[in-house]
């Protein structure tokens, strides 16, 4: 095989796996955006207190899928599937300024 007719197999391959990520990052925003509509719809008050800590609400609905080490390696929607609502707005709060008014927003405590 010459030269070119590599660079040019190479090229339509790469072009594919290029499209393939881009394909995959829209999937993974649009499940992001569902996962925040989906605690907005249960979990109202979670939802509104990470609103009010993070700011912005896509910031919010990716904060909410990263995978912390405060977690133990999971992400705050892995807690709640497990009912635990008050590690995830105990790290909330320990995020807040200490300037910031500490407000009980549906937190068991």
């Amino acid at each position: 095989m010459s030269n070119v007719a590599h660079t040019l197999r190479s090229a339509r391959s790469l072009s594919a796996v290029a499209e393939e990520l881009r394909g995959l990052d829209r999937a993974r925003e649009a499940a992001i955006q569902r996962a925040f509509r989906v605690l907005e719809e249960q979990h109202g008050a979670v939802a509104h207190l990470v609103l009010q800590f993070i700011g912005d609400r896509d910031r919010a609905a990716r904060w909410m899928c990263m995978h912390q080490r405060a977690f133990g390696g999971r992400s705050a929607y892995d807690l709640l599937a497990d009912g635990d609502i008050d590690t995830v707005c105990d790290r909330l709060y320990g995020q807040s300024s200490a300037s910031q008014p500490t407000m009980q927003v549906g937190c068991a405590y």
